[in-house]
C-alpha cells in the first residue's frame, strides 16, 4: 500500500471530554453523525480486503481507494483543525468549531 496523495495532513481533534487526538488523514467528511477521516491510497486487492474502504475513484485504477483511518462521533468533537505541519503543536492557531 502506498499513499496516493503524498504524506497525509495532521488533524488535531479536541473532544468535549478534553482529550486531544492527532489523526493522519488527507480529508474528513461527516456521515450519519460520524466524522470519517480518510487517506487516499493505492492498494492491491489483497490489501483492500483488510481495510474499510470508504470510496473509490471512478477511473481505470481499481487500486486507488479512500480508506477510513478514524471514525469519531461528531457530537463528541469540540474543535478540529489541520495543523500547519507535523511539527506544529497548535499553540499559535486560533480555531473555531
Amino acid at each position: 500500500m502506498e499513499f496516493a496523495a503524498g504524506i497525509p495532513s495532521r488533524w488535531i481533534v479536541t473532544l468535549r471530554s478534553g482529550a486531544v487526538m492527532e489523526v493522519a488523514a488527507d480529508a474528513y467528511s461527516e456521515a450519519d453523525g460520524q466524522l470519517l477521516f480518510n487517506v487516499l491510497v493505492d492498494a492491491t486487492a489483497a490489501e483492500q480486503d483488510q481495510m474499510v474502504i470508504d470510496w473509490r475513484i471512478p477511473n481505470n485504477n481499481p487500486r486507488r481507494v479512500g480508506v477510513v483511518v478514524a471514525k469519531v462521533p461528531a457530537a463528541e468533537v469540540a474543535d478540529i483543525y489541520t495543523a500547519l505541519s507535523w511539527f506544529d503543536d497548535g499553540s499559535s492557531v486560533d480555531t473555531t468549531t
